[in-house]
């Protein structure tokens, strides 16, 4: 039996387990208690004899936002236990070990003491993608309705022993475990690599990395890993990325487009029919993720591959770390050019959001490079495109926390066009969206505002609307 560890005693106590009207007894076989940096917290629980029913089934998945999940849990108050039904948020708690659970309204049960250790259900498989570890404990703030949950992966991080009844698709191909090192080589790219993964909410979708570079593309999925975490512990400032901020790392050598597709499918955990293509697949409801995918030029049909997979799934809201083993691979260049691209519309949007001469300057900016990256093409425009990234940065820096109310109130107005537009198309009361847009409404009225997560959720709204409007 699993649980967290801190609804039980220590290793070699007996507890009393029940399912049902049925009981056992149990002893803590396996614990990892609260660490001083909030970390661990899990138990494995061995039974005295077996109990009614088939059991839970643990899943790997690349748990997205708004995924819909019910929990079941015994509050004082409800000694005969009661479902929570609650949808998933992005990557959360100590060392961003857990997922985020927002409840689907306020007049539902929420999430409260008595469910920790339960396990969170996913509501179109099935399958239990982890197990209830903290719910917000303000009381003053109770219809915030937020709770957390520890991933099937992190409980395998600290009870390796669970693996055994773990189904589903993990993170990484061996390939990038097998070839990472702790050790910077280069610095530069890991910095670079990691600068891009923290920056989530922006619309920069793709970045490359070439040959012997890719050696950090493998350390930063080993470190980023939640089921086997490489550790860094003297790792320069700025090389090591979050928890979990890489949803799936592939490596495309010798597969065929479809083939990619399939994995990236699988790790979601959705039910899709295998025979469609590959752009079918893509398109079937895989929600916004960041994926490494290595070897791009070594695929079966590295352009297929490009344009049939990766190009819609950025389409959709994926963000993409894309790995060459040639540097001269004709992939290589339409993936540069498409990566310069996207970073000046990523770019735009920044200088957009503030006005003044300098602001100007920087748009003129935007189209030189434009111009150049096609007359000479991407590689040409590079290395000036890093140094024009470090001047809009400097906007940015200079815009300062008081520009903070200024950009919310920019993001509001920017909800309230998609909803305009959900509302033409009458999609707007759709379950998904509804979820979107009420917890984009509750993150841009919170105190203090965390605009970084206002961003992600209005972007995510909008890339909805979006897909919508395509079909």
């Amino acid at each position: 039996m699993l649980t967290c560890a801190h609804v039980v005693s220590d290793i070699g106590d007996d507890v009393v387990v029940r399912a049902g009207s049925a009981t056992a007894r149990a002893v803590v076989r396996r614990s990892v208690p609260t660490l001083p940096d909030g970390r661990g917290d899990v138990a494995l629980l061995e039974l005295d004899r077996d109990l009614p029913g088939d059991g839970a089934v643990l899943h790997r998945a690349a748990v997205s936002w708004d995924r819909a999940v019910h929990v079941f849990g015994f509050p004082e108050e409800l000694s005969d236990g009661v479902y929570a039904r609650t949808v998933t948020a992005g990557r959360a708690g100590p060392g961003s070990e857990w997922i985020q659970m927002n409840a689907r309204s306020s007049v539902e049960q929420r999430v409260r003491r008595g469910f920790s250790g339960g396990g969170v259900v996913d509501d179109q498989t099935g399958a239990v993608l982890g197990i209830v570890v903290s719910a917000y404990k303000d009381k003053t703030q109770a219809s915030a309705n937020l709770s957390w949950m520890i991933p099937v992966e992190t409980i395998i991080s600290h009870l390796p022993d669970v693996t055994r009844w773990v189904t589903g698709e993990s993170a990484a191909d061996e390939v990038f475990s097998g070839r990472a090192s702790p050790e910077v080589s280069r610095v530069g790219v890991a910095k670079a690599l990691a600068d891009w993964l923290a920056r989530s909410g922006r619309g920069d979708v793709v970045i490359t990395v070439v040959g012997a570079d890719r050696r950090e593309l493998y350390r930063l999925v080993a470190l980023a890993d939640r089921e086997s975490r490489l550790v860094a512990p003297d790792a320069p400032d700025g090389t090591v990325p979050a928890v979990g901020s890489i949803d799936l790392a592939v490596d495309a050598s010798g597969r065929t487009a479809d083939e990619v597709a399939l994995r990236i499918v699988r790790r979601v955990g959705i039910a899709v029919d295998e025979r469609v293509g590959s752009s079918a697949l893509v398109r079937s409801g895989i929600p916004p993720m960041t994926v490494a995918v290595d070897g791009v030029d070594q695929a079966v049909d590295p352009d297929e591959l490009l344009n049939g997979v990766l190009r819609p799934l950025a389409e959709h809201g994926t963000r993409l770390i894309l790995g060459f083993r040639h540097p001269e691979s004709p992939s290589l260049t339409a993936a540069r050019a498409w990566e310069v691209d996207q970073r000046l519309d990523d770019l735009s949007r920044v200088i957009v959001a503030h006005g003044g001469d300098r602001a100007m300057r920087l748009r003129q900016r935007v189209t030189e490079l434009r111009i150049i990256a096609k007359r000479l093409g991407p590689a040409a425009v590079r290395p000036q495109l890093e140094k024009f990234a470090r001047e809009v940065a400097g906007i940015e820096a200079d815009a300062g926390p008081d520009d903070v109310p200024r950009e919310l109130h920019e993001q509001e107005k920017l909800l309230d066009v998609y909803l305009a537009k959900a509302v033409k198309r009458r999609i707007a009361e759709r379950p998904d969206l509804v979820a979107l847009h009420r917890t984009a409404t509750g993150l841009l009225r919170r105190e203090p505002p965390d605009l970084d997560a206002v961003k992600d959720t209005v972007l995510a709204y909008a890339r909805a609307v979006r897909r919508e409007e395509r079909k």
